[in-house]
């Protein structure tokens, strides 16, 4: 889930196509927007992926920032499971249905 969504931040806006825009997607369709956290798992999971895809560290952005490096890394985990949680019951259902 970690590397779809590195990808999706480093194709080009204006020439993707709708199958590599959809990573970018998955933080609203997956993430629990009731989760107190929601907005900051969704801003660390975003800030992971734009560094990853811009090669910038991570780690310095999280200093600038002045998150706490355990915390933003474990929200950072927990957002990451959750929509790989809710990317596979998406397959289980769709193949529950077919069958």
């Amino acid at each position: 889930m970690l590397l779809w969504l590195k990808r999706a931040f480093k194709t080009n806006p204006k020439t993707r196509s709708a199958a590599e825009i959809r990573p970018l997607n998955w933080l609203n369709e997956y993430l629990d927007i009731a989760d107190p956290d929601w907005t900051r798992k969704r801003d660390v999971l975003l800030a992971w992926a734009r560094c990853r895809a811009e090669r910038e560290s991570f780690q310095e952005l999280i200093r600038e920032m002045g998150w706490k490096s355990a915390t933003t890394y474990r929200l950072r985990d927990e957002a990451a499971a959750q929509i790989a949680s809710g990317i596979n019951a998406t397959i289980v259902g769709l193949h529950g249905h077919a069958g």
